[in-house]
């Protein structure tokens, strides 16, 4: 009798020290220590995350740098031609497209004007202007510039451009109480990125 009793007590203790060393999903030398349950039912929603900003799904903006050699002679004046899918004949009928130029570190709406002075080959100082127009269509713009005498004298350097693309229902909303000229104020209203 003492023997039953000697060899349950061991087979208890081998039972406690096994199931106590079980964990579910554990991999031991040999594999998964035993078979996996289902899954449990779904746990209960979390709390509600704070409000996030109101965004505009019908504005887009990006910034298109233009290398000198994007430009090209258009009999009187030089010309880019930049892709831009935003830009529907929607829009073009109906909401508005900006363009704004990097000048100087501000961003300045198109059409523009900017005079500055060089020489001429005799040394003599000339008054200068170029003036920067825009034109949009169906999936882009073109951007003219032209110098004041037309002459193709140089190919722009590179500059950045801003393109703005607002849609009727945006465009109609805000066309009265926005200064579309001053990109600061733009780019708050309507929180866009740079």
């Amino acid at each position: 009798m003492k023997r039953i009793g000697f060899f349950s007590a061991i087979l208890l203790a081998l039972v406690i020290a096994m199931s106590s060393c079980y964990k579910e999903g554990y991999v031991g030398p040999q594999g998964p220590m035993g078979p996996q349950g289902p899954q449990g039912p779904q746990g209960p929603q979390g709390p509600q995350g704070p409000a996030g900003q109101d965004g505009y799904v019908n504005v887009a903006s990006s910034t298109v740098t233009v290398h000198p050699n994007d430009w090209y002679w258009d009999e009187t004046s030089w010309r880019v031609d930049i892709d831009y899918a935003n830009i529907t004949t929607q829009v073009t009928d109906y909401g508005a497209v900006f363009v704004y130029m990097d000048n100087q570190n501000t961003w300045r709406q198109l059409p523009m004007t900017f005079y500055y002075t060089a020489n001429d080959s005799i040394g003599n100082v000339i008054y200068c202007s170029s003036s920067l127009e825009v034109s949009s269509y169906d999936n882009g713009v073109s951007i003219f510039w032209t110098e004041n005498d037309f002459f193709d004298g140089y190919r722009p350097e590179e500059h950045k451009f801003k393109i703005v693309v607002l849609e009727a229902t945006i465009y109609a909303a805000h066309k009265d109480e926005i200064d579309f000229d001053d990109y600061e104020t733009v780019k708050r209203v309507f929180d866009l990125k740079d």
